[in-house]
């Protein structure tokens, strides 16, 4: 065959895998050699095309090709791992194989090249990914393997466990020196804190705090041991540990772990205050310093203070949670009418906006979600905050800090901000009666404010907002609505336990045993992924009171008890009904309801 007519019949193989043979066979003369599907896969057709099955291999390997390419370039972003140098590897490799597998004479040799061009850039990415991301995150595992096919199974309602046994991974832990005036500064503390000979147990006791999930952890003196405890989820409990191996006759048995030795606690409390850029002797009254942990890749910033007590020291350690990206309000857990009337509220012109908790209830992420919410693009957004405790700055909305150690008051700060004439004014954790007041006379004036406030309920924080010294009748006339809300501790599901409803229940929640035949319940003895505390995560339980029969409660100075009345009757649903929704979904247990519904304000 003359050169130009193998290159015709190649060109002619290109067209054949997208246009129907019999479409292109008319186009062509008789004379013509058509590259046919060779019965001899690994071998071409007489016109040099490939037959069916490298045909679908190739479109297979583009299709992989394309989902995984996507992937790297996406993630390599959201890590900042050199996006641009991973997508050129991801590309421009496998298009040259794809080339090179369409054109060269071996059928086996080109599959191989493309699969190879493929697959290098997969698994050399995934090395990178997995060395910046926990257990769960990790891709290329069996874990992984089993959560696709978890996917997978779940379209055709099949279900299996993907809980990775976090008890098995460890956590890789190393220390950082933060706080330095220079780098300098920060290695040289590094240098001495690796040189004391607590460093090894204090990464060992850091890694347990990150196993637990802690938020806070301390180390109480005694004087023969050092207690330590961690907050998990809210609730401070001793550290757990497996104390017997497990199998299928007799379950793994959580406890409490033992103290640390007198001798072990101080090396290790000597190592934090080294990287910490504390004085290890120094005994008198309270010390702060910060430090970072990074955590399988991932820095985590600590605030360190210590301080003596009547046994020798107390140290306490608070721990920077991981990033969770909370998109909108149904993301905490807010009910979609709920969330639908708090949209509907805050694109008012002016008016009073309250959001509150008890103590350690999430407030702060709540009030930065609902803020975000809010429209900042054609409002000018001022957030009043205090200087001694900065919190997380928010896209669009101007800070304006007070200072009560530079006699810079909450009122005074906002008499300069309202020289710029914003449209909405917030501020978080109120407890300047002064400023409410000021507050107020905004809200009725021509301004949205928002403001956060420790308090039990919805009802409550209202009260306690016009017992600053707000007049009812102006409350009444710029109030918004009152979202209150608490945090609650989510039932392992991999060890929660299932029990039958018991009369008094079915009872309560006005059930019969058909509708509710069981419920669930905190294992007693727990389980690798929650490290043998029976609950994994919290979510929040909510309740909003506004509405026109509110407004006429407050301004008539009613009592809590009618003014609670009036915020059914306008509609509220009290968190006790959330809770209750929750216990029969078997998120959480009856009991942790009841703890969590017993909290007060803690204002």
């Amino acid at each position: 065959m003359a050169r130009s007519g193998f290159f015709r019949n190649r060109l002619l193989s290109w067209v054949s895998t997208c246009v129907p043979w019999c479409v292109c066979a008319a186009a062509v003369g008789a004379d013509d050699v058509w590259p046919m599907p060779n019965p001899e896969w690994v071998q071409r057709g007489e016109g040099g095309g490939l037959s069916i099955l490298p045909l679908v291999c190739w479109w297979l390997w583009v299709l992989g090709w394309v989902c995984t390419s996507d992937w790297i370039t996406r993630d390599s972003t959201k890590l900042n791992l050199r996006p641009n140098m991973w997508a050129a590897l991801a590309v421009f490799p496998f298009a040259l194989a794809a080339l090179l597998g369409w054109l060269i004479p071996s059928v086996l040799a080109g599959q191989f090249l493309m699969a190879l061009a493929w697959l290098v850039p997969v698994f050399m990415y995934s090395a990178q990914h997995n060395a910046k991301s926990t257990p769960t995150e990790k891709v290329l595992t069996f874990g992984h393997f089993r959560r696709v096919l978890a996917g997978i199974l779940g379209r055709f309602g099949i279900t299996i466990d993907t809980s990775e046994e976090t008890g098995d991974v460890l956590p890789a832990v190393s220390l950082l020196a933060l706080g330095g005036k220079t780098a300098d500064d920060n290695k040289a503390r590094l240098e001495q804190a690796t040189a004391t000979p607590g460093f090894e147990e204090t990464k060992k006791v850091m890694q347990g705090a990150m196993m637990a999930r802690a938020s806070t952890m301390m180390l109480e003196w005694t004087p023969t041991v050092v207690n330590v405890r961690h907050e998990v989820d809210g609730v401070w409990m001793a550290p757990r540990e497996l104390k017997s191996g497990g199998s299928r006759r007799n379950p793994e048995v959580w406890g409490d772990a033992a103290p640390l030795e007198r001798q072990i606690g101080d090396s290790v409390l000597a190592t934090l205050k080294t990287v910490a850029g504390l004085e290890p002797k120094e005994r008198r009254g309270r010390l702060t310093g910060t430090f970072a942990l990074q955590v399988d890749g991932k820095p985590r910033n600590c605030k360190l203070a210590v301080q003596t007590a009547p046994t020798g020291e107390q140290m306490i350690v608070q721990i920077e949670s991981s990033a969770t990206l909370f998109k909108g309000m149904t993301d905490l857990g807010v009910p979609q009418p709920t969330a639908d009337r708090i949209a509907q509220l805050l694109t008012l012109e002016h008016g009073l906006f309250l959001i509150s908790s008890p103590a350690g209830s999430g407030l702060s992420t709540t009030f930065d979600v609902l803020v975000l919410s809010a429209d900042r693009l054609l409002r000018d957004f001022v957030s009043i905050e205090d200087a001694a405790a900065p919190t997380r700055e928010l896209q669009n909305v101007k800070q304006a800090r007070y200072d009560a150690r530079a006699d810079l008051t909450p009122v005074a700060v906002l008499q300069q901000v309202m020289r710029e004439y914003p449209r909405a004014v917030v501020t978080r954790d109120l407890r300047d009666k002064q400023l409410a007041v000021e507050m107020a006379k905004l809200a009725d004036d021509q301004q949205l404010v928002i403001i956060s406030m420790k308090a039990a309920d919805a009802v409550e924080a209202v009260a306690r907002f016009q017992a600053c010294g707000v007049p009812p009748e102006q409350l009444a006339n710029s109030l918004l609505g009152s979202l209150s809300q608490r945090l609650v501790r989510k039932l392992c599901p991999k060890c929660r336990e299932q029990y039958p409803t018991p009369p008094e229940d079915l009872a309560r929640f006005k059930k019969t045993i058909e509708e509710l035949p069981h419920l669930y319940k905190a294992s007693e003895t727990g389980c690798r992924l929650c490290c043998g505390t029976s609950y994994y995560g919290r979510t929040a339980i909510f309740e909003l009171a506004s509405g026109e029969t509110v407004r006429k409660a407050i301004a008539q100075k009613t009592d809590l008890a009618t003014l609670r009345k009036a915020a059914l009757k306008d509609g509220m649903k009290p968190m006790q009904e959330q809770g209750i929704r929750l216990v029969l979904e078997g998120v959480t247990s009856f009991k942790e309801m009841q703890r969590v519904l017993a909290a007060k304000s803690g204002a």
